[in-house]
């Protein structure tokens, strides 16, 4: 590891001093730099730390700084989090470590500002500092975005503790400058950037998801306004005493620190894009795979109806009914495939008691003759060992016709992500059953919730084989050129019914590089063949694609 030499003894003890320091950090290791001004900045949150207003404009100049370093990480981060777990612990960390630091700071010096009305020295700083902390919580937020986790009550409170105060002194609407090289923004504006990210959060978005909307809040949040009364009987609120974002108005009568927000314009505003994205999705050349047009819309389209406070959600499919018990899963494609595939390959047991040698070495050793049915079931206990989670059964909490909503350990919820593929089954049950994760909230230190669709009832082994046409067109059969083998390789066969009297729907799941579809295949699950195509690509993800089968006749 490098290391910085630093002349100063204290670096951050006025802005001259930042500057020079800072100037001195590696300009092309964003880490190393991180690694630098998290220490510097955890000092002056201490209780014996001196806090002055040249502290404090140290302090200013050491967070401009470590904006870069969060736009480069956090860049990394979305680009290159999903292709290696080590590596985005170490970038999600890395992030969390300056969020950690630099709110603790300004926490730190806004008790030193204890006084009602600050004293004439801090009085031009603590439109800076409070618009700061906010901004740094925004960033825990979205941080906890990434991984699908709560904000606990006390973030809340340390959100709406600084918001407060500036709204007693009458300065949440005061120009700050936060950037250099950005326009002014507000401590009003900073507040609802926050509240509106955490509104929009479906409880799904992957982390690329998650930056670009961050990075539109504040072209939205530049119309909106919080008032002491409500503009419309429909506009959300926020409780100042609570330990809640944005919610909406229900009838019952509103009690606390109530202030009101109309989202209209953000709608309105929202809408206007929308209609931008609309057209050029209707201009894009029809392909099999989703467009990155395609995906804005889409993702506006989610983002609108949590926006709406007129939004009425869709009824379910099915009522969602409380259940329990213990669940074993395997998780993703490759997984899932082998678990399947052992499943179709295991030897077939003469199990006849009384008439063979093993009958009588179970007789020997176990007291007694066990019947087909039990060691069919020791063997698949065998089986969901080796390929199940490492972290033991989930446990199953509510159920519909739509999916499943799960506690998953937490030894293994930090290995599960957005959009992977998960098996489940009930212990006691025969069928496995398949659904993709489409929500994850991280509830203690122990469990998480998996919000899992079900996309498969039941699930098979499928072996697909690439057909070639012979390299001499003379020859044909039939007056046809017959096709010859290619290489193989194995897939899942899914099978889904909403309803028992429903007829089911077939589908396809290979890996991303096997999906072709020009291509012919023959087509084997269990003891049935058949030539297909892949049809219209459903879903694509890392490591997967899911498509419908196209039967060639």
């Amino acid at each position: 590891m490098p290391i910085f030499r630093n002349d100063s003894p204290d670096p951050l003890k006025d802005a001259r001093s930042a500057e020079r320091w800072v100037a001195s950090l590696p300009a092309n290791d964003p880490l190393g730099a991180q690694r630098a001004i998290v220490p510097e900045v955890h000092k002056l949150a201490a209780r014996t730390a001196r806090r002055t207003p040249s502290v404090l404009e140290a302090v200013f100049v050491a967070d401009d700084h470590a904006n870069n370093i969060v736009r480069n990480l956090t860049a990394q981060y979305v680009e290159h989090a999903e292709r290696s777990p080590k590596l985005e612990e170490q970038l999600w960390e890395a992030l969390n470590a300056l969020a950690r630091a630099f709110e603790a700071c300004y926490a730190a010096f806004a008790r030193e500002i204890s006084d009602p009305i600050p004293r004439n020295k801090w009085v031009a700083m603590l439109p800076g500092l409070l618009a700061r902390q906010i901004v740094h919580l925004r960033r825990d937020a979205k941080l906890k975005l990434y991984r699908c986790e709560r904000w606990s009550p006390a973030k809340w409170t340390a959100l709406y503790t600084p918001f407060s105060r500036a709204c007693s002194l009458r300065i949440e609407r005061e120009p700050v400058r936060l950037d250099l090289t950005g326009a002014p923004t507000t401590i009003e504006r900073q507040f609802l950037m926050l509240q509106v990210l955490k509104l929009a959060d479906p409880g799904n978005l992957s982390a690329r998801e998650v930056e670009w909307v961050a990075s539109q809040l504040d072209e939205w949040c530049q119309p909106l306004r919080l008032a002491l009364k409500p503009s419309t009987l429909n506009s959300f609120y926020v409780d100042l005493a609570g330990s809640n974002g944005f919610q909406r108005r229900a009838l019952a009568p509103l009690e606390g620190r109530v202030l009101f927000c109309d989202l209209r314009p953000l709608l309105a505003l929202m809408h206007q894009n929308r209609v931008v994205l609309e057209e050029a999705v209707r201009n894009e050349p029809r392909t099999g795979r989703k467009s990155k047009h395609r995906g804005e819309l889409e993702l506006f389209v989610k983002l609108a109806s949590r926006l709406d406070p007129e939004f009425k959600p869709l009824a379910r499919h099915g009522e969602r009914k409380p259940a329990s018990g213990a669940v074993d899963a395997v998780v993703g494609f490759s997984n899932i495939s082998a678990f399947v595939r052992s499943d179709m390959t295991r030897p077939t047991m003469d199990t006849s008691a009384g008439h063979n040698f093993g009958s009588t070495m179970e007789l020997a050793v176990f007291g007694r003759s066990r019947v087909e049915n039990e060691l069919h079931r020791e063997l698949a206990a065998g089986r969901v060992s080796t390929f199940a989670t490492a972290g033991g059964p989930w446990e199953m909490k509510d159920i519909s016709a739509s999916g499943f909503r799960l506690f998953a350990p937490m030894s293994v919820a930090g290995e599960l992500t957005l959009s992977m593929l998960v098996a489940i089954r009930r212990q006691g049950d025969e069928t496995w059953v398949m659904g993709i994760i489409r929500r994850m909230r991280r509830l203690t230190t122990k469990d998480a919730e998996v919000g899992l669709q079900l996309i498969a009832n039941s699930l098979a082994s499928a072996e697909l084989t690439e057909q070639k046409k012979t390299h001499d067109a003379s020859y044909s059969v039939n007056g046809e050129n017959p096709a010859v083998q290619g290489r193989q390789f194995h897939g899942l066969f899914l099978s889904f019914r909403r309803r028992p009297e429903e007829a089911p729907v077939q589908s396809l799941i290979v890996a991303s590089g096997e999906y072709h579809p020009s291509r012919r295949y023959t087509l084997r699950t269990g003891t049935t063949v058949r030539t297909i195509r892949h049809g219209r690509l459903l879903e694509e993800h890392t490591g997967w694609v899911w498509t419908v089968i196209d039967n060639v006749t």
